[in-house]
């Protein structure tokens, strides 16, 4: 039994389906619509029961009893399935932010995109959610996934992105709370935050599992006993042996 090459299927699974799709259609919008929903079917298998996985918006009430403010649409909301839900049709939802779990932003090519602003819109849509949450909700995961991109990386190029992008809102409420916590540039290349270190953000080479920690790493915020219990089987390999950077 090899729990590594399991891992790895994750990443040439996501690949080989979104491949076919390009090698079929060039129409560029539709290929990205269809890069989310095979994210979205692949984290639904690990996903407990009690949780669901859409696009979406999150609405937010105001002291005005009748209005409401809404966030940009999110490309992949994780949220209790046993909750109510405003409007539900098919795969996209409009639901209020004490039930969202996660978010995560796709990419087809985050180099492409612009990691600054997409880890600003990202930081932005977590703090539309958060602030509407109790202010002793603890944190959820906010990812951003792509597909390609970043293939020759300079850490450096990448940290000051992010920094930068985080400056922006770094002194909101709960800010550790809400930003931008995982990062997957491509089926190499992770990026985590530890917001109890002195130099939060860890940046790793991971050969065809970088996909794979994404998705066990949402895992670990939604069901952190099981897998810390089995810490081995979720995550397969030492990713600090691969640690490019910090910052």
């Amino acid at each position: 039994m090899n729990l590594t090459e399991f891992h790895k299927s994750t990443s040439k699974e996501l690949l080989a389906v979104t491949n076919r799709v390009k090698n079929l259609v060039q129409h560029w919008p539709e290929v990205g619509r269809h890069k989310e929903a095979v994210l979205k079917n692949i984290i639904k298998k690990f996903l407990p029961e009690k949780y669901n996985i859409s696009t979406g918006f999150v609405v937010r009430q105001t002291e005005e009893r009748g209005q409401h403010l809404a966030s940009r649409q999110i490309d992949l909301i994780i949220y209790d399935s046993d909750s109510p839900l405003l409007f539900r049709e098919g795969d996209f939802a409009i639901l209020t932010a004490d039930v969202v779990r996660g978010i995560i932003e796709v990419k087809a090519n985050l180099q492409q995109a612009s990691l600054h602003d997409t880890v600003l819109r990202a930081n932005e849509n977590g703090h539309f959610i958060f602030s509407a949450k109790d202010e002793d909700d603890d944190g959820f995961f906010n990812g951003i996934f792509s597909f390609e991109g970043f293939r020759d990386p300079n850490p450096i190029t990448i940290a000051n992105a992010v920094v930068n992008a985080n400056a922006i809102v770094t002194e909101l409420a709960g800010y550790s709370k809400f930003k931008v916590n995982h990062i997957s540039f491509n089926s190499d290349l992770f990026l985590k935050y530890w917001p109890d270190e002195a130099q939060p953000h860890s940046l790793y080479n991971l050969s065809e599992l970088s996909f794979s920690f994404f998705i066990s790493n949402l895992v670990d915020m939604l069901a952190s006993k099981s897998v810390r219990k089995n810490n081995f089987i979720w995550f397969s390999t030492d990713k600090e042996l691969n640690l490019m950077h910090t910052f």
